[in-house]
């Protein structure tokens, strides 16, 4: 059982850029993080008021040893350091962005360092905020990798599917405030912890919102791992975690070892293929929604 100590707010009944807070994990990413507040910076101010943008931008470090705090801050980002006695991984480190945000945040938009906003990012969510009967509680956006491939072409269309299988992290995760605080945040785990986040939402709301905005999001993890072996890792991992329940610790030692899935790809794809679906079929259910 989680017990989270975090601020009430009321359920959001308009949208205003000002009460957005884009929440940004880092860890030793000098190189992408002041482009990455830059990107939303400007989404900020496109046809917007005044300068330097009109929310809020909060880089949640997780102990870089690199430059990226200064980096962080001097593209005007808010910056919380994690300190000796917090927990560890990506879950808490968002967790404790989310809750270091101004106080009159109502909308978290949590971003992963190595995507980029297209400038018309908040204007475009604003039309679909309008445009929407009630207001959204949750949602993602489409991607589109900055190198092209099968592999990744097939990544971006499974991306645009709402399901526990295909919500995750690269996609962005845009929430009201109301709603982070009614699922209790992120888990503190050390994988998967956004997969786990849509999960734990899923129950508390009448849908999963497919925002028409697409984010530019860095093909690095296919070019260190090679594509094919990413993408298998990713549905190998996927499966154990969604269909058989494996722990995110256990996934981790088996996501970070370097020989994995390396040898007989093409027989392993056919059967990770099959298993994929038939988990992807499984979960989709109801009944599976909140599988733990």
């Amino acid at each position: 059982m989680r017990i989270l100590r975090h601020r009430m707010s009321a359920p959001l009944d308009s949208f205003s850029r000002s009460q957005v807070c884009v929440v940004i994990p880092t860890y030793n990413e000098e190189e992408l993080v002041e482009r990455c507040v830059r990107s939303i910076r400007d989404a900020f101010e496109y046809e917007g008021k005044g300068s330097g943008g009109e929310g809020s931008i909060v880089v949640t470090d997780g102990g870089s040893r690199d430059g990226s705090v200064a980096a962080a801050k001097k593209a005007g980002a808010i910056v919380i350091e994690t300190k000796p006695d917090d927990k560890r991984g990506r879950g808490p480190c968002l967790h404790r962005g989310a809750m270091g945000s101004p106080s009159e945040c109502l909308v978290f938009v949590f971003l992963h360092v190595d995507c980029l906003m297209p400038k018309t990012f908040f204007k475009d969510l604003e039309t679909y905020w309008y445009s929407c009967k009630a207001s959204p509680q949750i949602g993602f956006c489409r991607i589109k990798f900055t190198r092209e491939g099968f592999w990744m072409w097939l990544f971006e269309m499974l991306g645009r599917i709402d399901s526990v299988f295909s919500n995750f992290g690269d996609q962005g995760i845009i929430v009201s405030r109301d709603l982070y605080n009614r699922v209790g945040g992120f888990r503190s785990q050390v994988l998967l912890e956004d997969v786990q986040f849509f999960r734990d939402a899923r129950p508390l709301v009448d849908k999963i919102h497919k925002f028409p905005i697409t984010l530019s999001v860095s093909a690095r993890k296919f070019d260190e791992r090679g594509p094919l072996t990413y993408f298998i890792q990713c549905c190998v991992v996927l499966s154990l975690y969604v269909g058989l329940g494996w722990s995110p610790k256990r996934l981790a030692k088996l996501y970070n070892n370097p020989l994995f899935f390396k040898p007989g790809r093409t027989s392993v794809l056919v059967g990770v293929m099959i298993l994929a679906m038939f988990v992807y079929y499984k979960a989709a259910k109801p009944r599976l929604h909140r599988l733990y």
